[in-house]
């Protein structure tokens, strides 16, 4: 077996995931023969489905054929299994017009390891882009599940990232998966040293329930840039419509704690990792998400909706829910971010039960964000359009501060997350463009800075951009200084 990252403690917490989840499935991992002979029922569980094995070459050399063969003859109400070994993906892969089908990864599916590889044959692949790059698995279709073994050793998808992120190479680089599904599951999927961005979910009603994701570095901390893992961030675009075309850019989620309700645009459930951005982002067309019951550690960049609005773009984010999630570590607990210029809107987001331990600041909002490289965009002097902010509540946010505001994503000077007076202390961070926030909510942030008292947090809020009438439904003192509790009305 490929010699992998996958210390005890890591196994552990998968093992945790597996033991909280209400809904867990049992698999043979029996062998049922090569691509070329598919079965009906077979696998024990599956009566009157067509099946396929996907074969495996065992001999390290390219899996991808057998992958779209299996996928072709079994594209509609199906099972495919993939054996207990390790599938060299040697190639990018769109596993399109499927059915009805249920996946069974009991094996683990690599990368090539070497980046020149990699980059050749991500240059010529014709999968369809995402938002920020190529995914190298491609799947697409309706009522499909992707269910992975219970074992915390099989079941992977491993990008042999590190070695780009010790050279700092972000030429070529690919997003690992889209999972562009209407009516999807997601189970027990962990990924590996992911090159950059992870999973994107661009389809409606998708369920992921104990997602891991180890894209942290052995040789570095979150303040070094030596080593860093960028962009390896996970999101989502999903929507409630059944009806309604999907977005081709998306994320990835991690489902609720619950039944599976197809009211939901996505919903995640028990999700733990490590990497160097936001742990879950909700881009544009993002409808409709609930993401529960998770851990984000090393350097996350947060429970994040955005950014937003880029180049002047009109873009919507509504109704989301994350809820009972622990950030050790993160730059951020909370984020929003629209880009300076932007139109659109984000409504009706909620954060509760955040626990922080050593998090750069607890709660971030920024309607200004620009390209620190570039520098804020150029203007007239009259009013600059905004992505507007509607119904945003905080509820129960407790921990501790981090004394470092950054992380090793810090390149520039000044920082890409500077903000003007910021030095550790601050529990809540507003940057809002004037009367263009509405009906946000903060209640119990009950959070310290490094080995401080409670009463020493800070906030930076500008009381004048508030819209009118706003102070009283805040939650909180809109000043730069301490942060102090006020009734709401």
């Amino acid at each position: 077996m490929v010699s992998l990252t996958s210390s005890l403690d890591l196994a552990s917490c998968f093992r945790f995931l597996l033991f909280s989840s209400l809904l867990s499935v049992v698999f043979a991992h029996e062998d049922h023969g090569e691509h070329g002979q598919p079965e009906h029922g077979g696998h024990g569980k599956h009566p009157g489905r067509k099946h396929c094995t996907v074969k495996h070459n065992r001999d390290g050399s390219d899996d991808s054929p057998n992958i779209l063969a299996a996928f072709a003859e079994c594209a509609t109400n199906s099972l495919i299994t993939f054996s207990r070994a390790n599938y060299s993906a040697f190639t990018p892969v769109a596993l399109t017009g499927l059915d009805d089908v249920i996946i069974h990864l009991d094996g683990n599916l690599l990368l090539p390891s070497s980046i020149p590889q990699v980059q050749h044959a991500i240059n010529i692949t014709k999968n369809q882009p995402s938002t920020y790059a190529t995914p190298w698995f491609y799947f697409h279709g309706s009522n499909v599940q992707l269910i992975a073994a219970d074992d915390f050793a099989w079941g992977r998808f491993i990008g042999f990232g590190e070695h780009w992120w010790d050279l700092r190479q972000q030429t070529l680089r690919p997003q690992l998966a889209t999972f562009n599904i209407t009516t999807g599951l997601m189970r027990n999927i962990k990924v590996i040293k992911p090159i950059a961005w992870g999973w994107n979910l661009p389809g409606t009603n998708i369920r992921v329930e104990n997602h891991f994701v180890d894209a942290q570095p052995s040789n570095a901390s979150r303040w070094e840039t030596i080593s860093f893992p960028f962009n390896t961030s996970v999101w989502c675009q999903a929507s409630i419509s059944l009806g309604k075309t999907s977005p081709s850019t998306g994320a990835i989620i991690v489902v609720a704690q619950r039944a599976y309700a197809p009211t939901y645009g996505c919903m995640h459930l028990r999700y733990f990792g490590h990497n160097g951005d936001d742990c879950i982002s909700l881009i544009n067309g993002a409808d409709g998400v609930v993401a529960k019951n998770g851990f984000c550690g090393f350097s996350s960049h947060g429970l994040s909706v955005g950014s937003l609005g880029k180049n002047g773009a009109f873009q919507t984010v509504q109704n989301i829910l994350f809820k009972n999630w622990t950030m050790d570590g993160a730059v951020y607990g909370a984020r929003f971010k629209s880009w300076t210029g932007g139109n659109g809107f984000a409504n009706n987001v909620t954060w509760e039960d955040i626990h922080l331990i050593n998090v750069s600041t607890a709660i971030y909002i920024t309607q200004n964000y620009f390209d620190q490289e570039l520098g804020p965009p150029k203007t007239s002097g009259g009013p600059i359009n905004s992505t507007h902010v509607s119904n945003f509540t905080y509820r129960n946010f407790t921990g501790s501060l981090n004394a470092n505001w950054t992380d090793g994503t810090c390149i520039t000077q000044p920082c890409w997350n500077f903000v003007p007076g910021i030095d550790g202390t601050q529990s809540i961070i507003f940057d809002l463009y004037p009367d263009t926030a509405v009906n946000i909510s903060v209640g119990r942030v009950h959070v310290h800075p490094y080995q401080l008292p409670y009463s020493a947090t800070n906030v930076i809020c500008n009381a004048t951009t508030l819209a009118p009438g706003e102070q009283d439904t805040l939650g909180f003192n809109c000043t730069r200084g301490p942060y102090v509790q006020t009734k709401t009305r």
